[in-house]
Parts: C-alpha cells; structure tokens; sequence
C-alpha cells in the first residue's frame, strides 16, 4: 500500500468528521461574521449618508454667510429696497445656490425680504398631508423663530442648520446673522434659507451610496437607539439599532431631531445582505464540491490535485501576472468554474470591475469639480489633470501631461516651487503655493495650487498631487484695498501714509552717494475759495492740482497730499539747480488759473519748500522740518520757492 493511500485511509474517518464539523460552524460562526459584515457595511452606509449630510449643511451654511456677512445685506436690513431683492434674490439665483427659499428678517422677526420656489412649494414631499404653499410658509416662518433664529446674543456667527419636519414637509433649515464684510459688527437680522428634501435631492442622496433611503415620519426611539449627534444649534440625531427585515434585507433608521430634542423625521436606510447570501453560497458550494471529490474515490485523488486545482491554480497565477503587466486596456481571468478557484477569479474579476468603475467615477468627479487637479511624478512632469485643469490654462491635456511644471511658471517663481515641493518630499502632508502661471494665450494669472505626497503601496514617496484654484480676483482685490490705503481719495496722489513709508525708503535708496530733494508745497489764498464757493470748489481746485503734479514729473519722482492743501514731492537723484528748476515749473503750472463753475479763479497761488538730502539735514526728521522751513519762507513772499537756509 503506498503512502498515499495509506493516509487516505487514514485521514477518512478524520474527513467526515471535518466536513460534519465544517457545516455546523459554517452555519453557526461563518454566517454570523457575514452577518455581521453585512450589518457593519450597512452601519458604513449610514456613516457615509450623515457625513454626506453634515456636508450638506457646510455647504449650503457657507454660502449663506456669503450673504449674511455683506455690508450691502447689512444696509438693507436698515434700510430695505426693491433694487436689492432684484439684484440678489432673484429665483435662478435662488436655484444657483441650491435653496427653495431664503427670507431676510430683522431684528423684531419682521420680513425685510423674502423669495421661494414656488413650485417645488406648490408639489412638496409631505410625509403626512399636503399642505397649500401659504400654509408651508407660514408654518416654516414660525419654526424657524421658535427654534431662536433670532436669539443672535450679539454674536455674528451664531448660525443655525437643522433638519426639521414642517407642516409634514421634510426640509434643511439654515440660519445666519447679518453682519459686515468682517463678521464683527453687532448683527442687525438674520438671513434664514433652506430647501425641501423633495424625492429627486433622496435620489440624489441615493446615487452616492450602496443602499436605498426612504424618508419616515419621526418615531420617539426605544431601546437600543443610540446618539449620533447631541441636539443643539445644528439640531441631533438618532441611530437605530439594526433590524433584519427578511433574508435579504436589513435596515437602519437615522432619526434626526431638532435643538429643543424634538422628533422630526427620519430616514431608513435599506441595504441587501449581500455577504450572508454569498457566504451562503459559498458554503454550500464548498461543502458540495468537497463531498462530491471524497465520493469520487481517493484513488482519482492525485487527478484531482494535478487537474483541477494545481494547474488551474497555475492557470489563474498566469491570469493575474498578465493582467498585472498588462497596461493596454482592460483584462480579464478566464471562467474557471464554479468552485473556489473558480470564485476566486470570479472575485478577481469584479475587483477588476470595481477598480475600472471606481477609476471612472473619480475620472467624472475631477472633471466635474471647478478646481484643476493634477498629478506629477516624483521629477516633476505633469502625469494627469482634469477638465478644469485645461480650462483655466487654456491648454489641452496632451499639451501639459508629459512636461514639466517648471514650463508653467517664471524662472523666479521655479526655485521657490522647487523648495516647497521639496518640503513635501521631506513629509509634510501639504503645502500651499501661489504664483503667477502661464496661459496658453501668452496671460498670467495667479493661481493658488495645494499640493500633497502620493506613497505607493509600501509608503513610499513617488510624487505629488495637487489642486489649482484661480486666485486673481483675490489678489486683484488685495491690491486694490492696499491701493486704498495708501492713495488719496480726491487726487489720486500718494496719501500721508505713503509718504511716511516712502520718504525712509528714498534715502536709503539715496544712502550711496546720490542726492535727493523734498519739495513741500502749500496753496496760497485756498481758504477763500471753500468760504466763498464752497467745498466743491475748493475740492476741484485739489483735484487740479493733484493732476498739474502728475502731467508736470518725471518717474521716479513722487507727488502725495498731505491733507488739506498741503503737498509734498521726493525728487530722488537731483542737485540743488535740478530742484529749483523743477519747482520753478511747478510753480508756473500751478499758479495758471483755476475755476469754480465759470468763475476764474486767478487770486490762487502756490508756495514750494525746498530741502536737499544730504546737504540740508541727514536724516528723515531733519528733511521735514527743513523744507517745511524753506515753505514758510516762501509763504511770506507767496507765490515763490525758497531753498532752506540754516
């Protein structure tokens, strides 16, 4: 008897009594853990639902500060009118925004403004009846003051967001304070807006998830129930234990409550029992399988190795090696049976398919996003973008996948990419770089990227991925609230501010040996002409002369206002016979006449104070109150220059 046989004879009893033992623990420990599979995939499902969720309220929050924290939403609270409410509530934009009504109310909870859908109003998703649009109105208005939209406590970021079940009508509720740009001034009102959770936004909630959802009227929760979130401003919610309502099929409950810890509605999440049935497939398979080879007799035992598992086994290890060299186009392992090798490449299969249709929804959703994406390798040349991508740089996507992103920028801008790119590789998981960018139109525009490592299955570092964001409007803006800040308002001139900043930074500039002179300028006879014309007048003449200094200098020289009809000009590499002459034409231009209306005004005159750096005074101080000395001189003469004399 060979060793074989021997040990078929030995092993047999041994056999019958694993396949008796397989089956009652299949059935009473391999079925609970798929069990237990199914009931953690389906609590994933509900985790994936409240996160989507959550995000909803972010979201949609979000954009209502956007409104509630504007001057303009602030002065129209006190001070309402039609041009506004068409302007900025206007039903497309409504819809733009994702919501189905959006009210502005004031302080005492009176209806400033107010817009709605009203034909998503006209047919809602009631749970419980039908309620006419007025009533839903109504019933929605007085919700949202019981839930203390209006209790603001002074405190501009004291929203609202919850899920709330209005006259039988499922909806998201959202609340914000009305402030200024900064979100610091004491709020006057709040802006209260929504929309309702009609059966295409379920459907929508649905698409993203492996489950199907259905919504509820509110039940008060028994035993089991446990809290996902505590009840507060953004109201709470419930989780019910897990219930098996057929072999096929389990549910979950998400009860959402308001912030009094009131019942709204909730939403049953139903998921099939996908691993229990296949488990039990698949035990049944197994034990079949294994029965029908031990009947078949131990003497085809060797066949059996050699034929239907070694070589398919081999046959599936070729499959997959392929696959895996394979980068042409999609593959896929022969049918194999039935068994588990069989099942096996069944399952290889539709991980294939999962990775292809995982692989395409991200493809869909980067292109569907408005941020560029991309992705480089580790030596920088651009592997993948998306749609937005090629849209903000003009290009196409076989023009930037293959190079390099130093093509993209200046060469200044290169090196400080470099290093922070650098800091990536070091392991910080993301660092932010804004810079001008080349578009395909010859342009630049700013861009903010935010870049991240990509680690490849062993954690290794093998390149970045990143987003881009347009920026110039917000760098346009930048500016302009710097330029405001250091120009006068009515000339257009440098303002006292910059000429603080800028007079230290000409004579550093002047430090090495060249020489610079400030001209201080006053108009003489300018206080009659506000007492006797008036203002405007008065403020016409400054514009004037705003533009005579500016038609009348040479870059770099600078022209500010110091206020009133006081100016002042930094002359930077100039001598003494430079300066005068320069304010010998000044003076000419500035004394031609001016007028108020169509009256001349010929009595106008200016005086020019002239100090020289380094000659005069060597320091900033000195240079003031030497050329403010040389203007007083020339004030007595009026209508003169006078160099300072010691």
């Amino acid at each position: 008897m060979t060793l074989r046989n021997r040990l078929l004879l030995l092993f047999l009893p041994l056999l019958a009594l694993i396949l008796l033992g397989i089956w009652q623990l299949s059935e009473h420990i391999l079925l609970a853990r798929f069990d237990r599979n199914d009931r953690q995939r389906l609590y994933d499902e509900v985790r994936v639902l409240d996160n989507r969720l959550a995000f909803e309220k972010k979201r949609h929050l979000d954009l209502l500060r956007s409104y509630a924290w504007w001057d303009a939403s602030y002065r129209f609270v006190a001070h309402p009118t039609p041009r506004f409410v068409r302007e900025n509530l206007d039903i497309d934009m409504l819809g733009n925004l994702g919501f189905d009504f959006a009210l502005y109310l004031d302080r005492q909870g009176r209806v400033v403004a107010q817009r709605w859908e009203e034909a998503r109003l006209a047919a809602p998703q009631a749970i419980t009846g039908a309620p006419s649009p007025e009533r839903l109105r109504q019933a929605l208005l007085r919700s949202a003051l019981d839930l203390g939209v209006l209790d603001l406590q002074g405190d501009p970021s004291r929203s609202l967001a919850q899920w709330l079940l209005v006259d039988g009508t499922p909806l998201l509720l959202l609340s914000q304070p009305i402030s200024d740009n900064l979100g610091q001034a004491e709020p006057v009102g709040a802006i209260v807006a929504g929309y309702l959770l009609d059966q295409r936004r379920v459907n929508a909630l649905q698409e993203q998830m492996d489950a199907r959802l259905q919504v509820q009227p509110g039940v008060a929760p028994g035993d089991g129930w446990r809290a996902l979130h505590v009840p507060g401003r953004n109201g709470g919610a419930l989780l019910s234990p897990r219930r098996v309502l057929d072999a096929d099929t389990q549910q979950a409950t998400l009860l959402f409550l308001d912030s009094a810890d009131t019942p709204q509605f909730s939403l049953a999440i139903n998921k099939s029992r996908v691993a229990y049935r296949q488990g039990q497939e698949a035990i049944r398979l197994f034990l079949g399988m294994t029965l029908l080879i031990t009947l078949a007799g131990l003497l085809l035992a060797y066949l059996v190795l050699e034929f239907w598992v070694i070589r398919r086994v081999q046959r599936l290890n070729r499959g997959v090696a392929n696959i895996g060299a394979d980068t042409a186009g999609p593959a896929r392992l022969a049918d194999m049976g039935r068994d588990e090798v069989g099942q096996l490449a069944c399952e290889v299969n539709q991980m294939l398919e999962r990775l292809e249709r995982s692989e395409a929804r991200d493809r869909a959703i980067l292109d569907s996003i408005r941020d560029g994406y991309f992705e480089m390798d580790d030596s920088g040349v651009v592997l993948t973008v998306n749609a937005a991508f090629c849209r903000l740089l003009g290009y196409a996507a076989e023009e930037v996948e293959g190079h390099s992103y130093r093509e993209l920028l200046d060469e200044q801008d290169v090196a400080r990419a470099r290093g922070l790119y650098q800091q990536v590789r070091d392991g910080e998981q993301e660092t932010t770089f804004a810079a001008p960018f080349k578009r395909r139109d010859g342009q630049r525009m700013v861009f903010e990227t935010k870049v991240s490592p990509i680690v490849d299955a062993q954690g290794q570092f093998c390149g970045f991925r990143g987003i881009l964001r347009d920026i110039s409007l917000q760098v346009a803006y930048q500016q302009r609230l710097l330029d405001l800040a250091y120009r006068d308002a009515l000339t257009g001139l440098g303002n006292r501010k910059a000429f603080g900043e800028q007079l230290p930074l000409a004579l550093q500039r002047c430090a090495e040996g060249t020489g610079l002179a400030l001209l201080y300028i006053d108009l003489d006879h300018f206080k009659p002409v506000n007492d006797r014309y008036g203002h405007a007048a008065g403020d016409a003449v400054l514009v004037a002369v705003g533009e005579r200094l500016r038609n009348n200098l040479r870059q770099p020289d600078m022209a500010f206002r110091l206020g009133g009809d006081e100016f002042a000009v930094i002359l930077e590499g100039v001598d003494c016979s430079t300066a005068e002459a320069l304010a010998g034409r000044l003076l000419a231009c500035l004394n031609q006449d001016y007028h108020a209306g169509e009256q001349r005004l010929e009595f106008l005159s200016a005086s020019i104070g002239i100090a020289l750096y380094p000659a005069d005074a060597g320091d900033t101080d000195g240079l003031l109150q030497a050329a403010d000395s040389a203007m007083y001189r020339a004030k007595q003469q009026r209508n003169h220059y006078s160099r300072y004399r010691a």
